[in-house]
């Protein structure tokens, strides 16, 4: 769970706002959430952010555009501060530690949304080369890439054992994040999500 790195449309350039794009983007997001991407409507989304369908292509050009737009926002929102810790943190297996356990303290909070919006819909996604499948997939290269950074890190100070394949490493702390999500959604307890990370978080081979 990373930034996208799609753009997201300008819509305020060129027009006045009509509408709080925050907020628009915040019941789009709902949307998207409960129903998936594909099953969504515009009619659907019109409604729920409270416009109609010109405004809506006007503001953010079509239902994927504004749905690259409402990962962004998810990302910046959630994911963020997440990465911030990770990326600042020098000890390699206490930065995957606090890592997850701040992952799951998002895909477990109180409200509506359990799991993670990305990780939920790249796996209901029907069409596999459009726009959005894309930008989902540069998502989980992004977080694969700043996992196998980490772990090189620790190859070069001595904390992670020579030799170690890194970039397989990091891929299979990223299908535990996706899995660890998806059993959030089907509403598994976040002390039994702990536990899990906890015996996933042994693949990292921390040199004595």
């Amino acid at each position: 769970m990373s930034t996208s790195s799609a753009k997201p449309r300008d819509a305020a350039r060129g027009r006045r706002r009509a509408f709080d794009e925050k907020q628009a983007l915040e019941s789009a997001m709902d949307m998207f959430w409960e129903h998936g991407y594909e099953a969504t409507s515009v009619s659907q989304l019109c409604a729920g952010i409270g416009i109609n369908p010109p405004s809506l292509y006007a503001a953010f050009g079509s239902k994927a555009q504004l749905f690259i737009n409402v990962v962004d926002h998810y990302e910046r929102t959630f994911w963020d501060p997440v990465w911030d810790t990770f990326d600042q943190e020098p000890r390699v297996a206490e930065a995957f530690k606090r890592f997850f356990e701040d992952f799951v303290d998002v895909i477990t909070a109180p409200g509506p949304h359990l799991g993670c919006l990305v990780v939920h819909s790249a796996v209901s996604l029907e069409d596999r080369e459009s726009d959005v499948a894309r930008a989902l997939a540069a998502i989980g290269d992004d977080g694969v890439r700043r996992f196998q950074d980490k772990l090189d890190l620790g190859i070069r100070s001595g904390q992670i054992i020579a030799g170690t394949d890194t970039l397989a490493l990091a891929h299979a702390i990223n299908m535990l994040s996706e899995g660890l999500a998806l059993r959030a959604h089907d509403g598994v307890p976040s002390e039994m999500l702990r536990r899990q990370m906890a015996v996933g978080l042994r693949m990292i081979p921390e040199a004595k």
